[in-house]
């Protein structure tokens, strides 16, 4: 019988992983960690917006999310050294946020609320910004080269989940709340 292989390693016990950006083992809170973490929390709430969208909605945005799921993760590979984003990557959020906001424009701030598929869109959106925020840290404090278009793929990134989730709402019938 074959033996199944652990999913742990226990190399980061010790509070320090292994940093590939860096060539070398730093604290889990370093910025660039922090950064890939809250891409990988994002990527969670993309996937839990998928799996509450209604049928007539996950038909037409299903694909939309898959490709901001995937990018989520080119975006940590970009940052960990290994560039996997392009301007074309650039270029499709800023379509995909056009697209989405519209069909459903605003003319007033409102509360990030609605039904459960596109509160988590907001809470995803949300944590993509962390994720930005975590970047431009590592690039100030921890002087860490960090390619631009992951950059800006995030902050277009967190674009398409505010439109997506407007969308979402407004779709499902629920009103905005005027912030």
């Amino acid at each position: 019988m074959r033996r199944l292989a652990h999913i742990f390693t226990r190399t980061g016990d010790d509070g320090y992983t292994f940093c590939p950006a860096l060539n070398a083992r730093v604290p889990k809170d370093h910025p660039l960690i922090e950064a890939v973490g809250s891409l990988d929390e994002a990527n969670s709430f993309i996937g839990l917006a998928r799996a509450l969208l209604p049928p007539h909605l996950s038909r037409e945005l299903d694909g939309d999310l898959a490709y901001a799921q995937r990018l989520l993760f080119r975006i940590g590979y970009t940052v960990m050294g290994r560039p996997s984003v392009t301007e074309d990557d650039v270029r499709r959020l800023e379509e995909l946020s056009d697209k989405y906001y519209g069909r459903a424009p605003l003319r007033h701030f409102i509360l990030p609320s609605g039904p459960a598929p596109a509160a988590a869109l907001h809470v995803a959106r949300t944590v993509v910004r962390r994720a930005e925020r975590a970047l431009v840290r590592a690039l100030r404090e921890a002087g860490v080269s960090v390619d631009r278009r992951a950059l800006a793929a995030a902050n277009r990134l967190s674009s398409f989940l505010f439109a997506a989730a407007v969308y979402v709402a407004r779709s499902m019938g629920y009103p905005e709340e005027e912030a």
